[in-house]
């Protein structure tokens, strides 16, 4: 049966591998949605100024594009986010713990082990949900972009 501490440890490992992943799919989806930014802005955005001119609706494709372009390249610009501990500090932090606790057969300095890695996620957790965000908007301005292009195209 697994003790509290290796619950405690465990979980907070866990919550700090799940934003990981996170920040690591943000940045995924934002490279496909920068392809397609681009996608659209060369093939209906081409079409549509040749075809149409460039219009009110063109100008908005155009700002959405732009815009889509700025959020693409700080989603995808250095954050400075921690997900791992530094393994020598957490050492020298918890070895007095755990060598008073060896003598007693307990596992609380596994448990700040824990503490530490839910740190970690707590001081990335600000930055993580600016990213969700801007990630979300990168996804509404490639829809604007496109129906924007789509619209100007279909007007006469």
């Amino acid at each position: 049966m697994r003790t509290l501490e290796e619950i405690t440890y465990e979980a907070g490992r866990s919550a700090l591998a799940d934003q990981e992943s996170l920040v690591t799919g943000a940045r995924q989806r934002t490279g496909t949605l920068l392809a397609a930014h681009a996608l659209v802005a060369s093939f209906l955005g081409a079409t549509t100024v040749r075809a149409q001119g460039l219009h009110v609706l063109g100008w908005i494709a155009l700002v959405a594009l732009v815009l889509g372009l700025v959020a693409a390249a700080v989603l995808l610009a250095p954050w400075h986010l921690k997900f791992a501990v530094d393994a020598s500090e957490l050492y020298d932090e918890l070895y007095e713990q755990a060598l008073a606790e060896a003598q007693a057969d307990t596992l609380g300095w596994l448990a700040g082990a824990g503490f530490g890695y839910q740190k970690l996620r707590e001081e990335n957790a600000r930055k993580v949900r600016r990213m969700s965000w801007l990630s979300g908007a990168l996804g509404v301005l490639m829809v604007v972009q496109t129906l924007a292009w789509l619209a100007a195209l279909a007007v006469d």
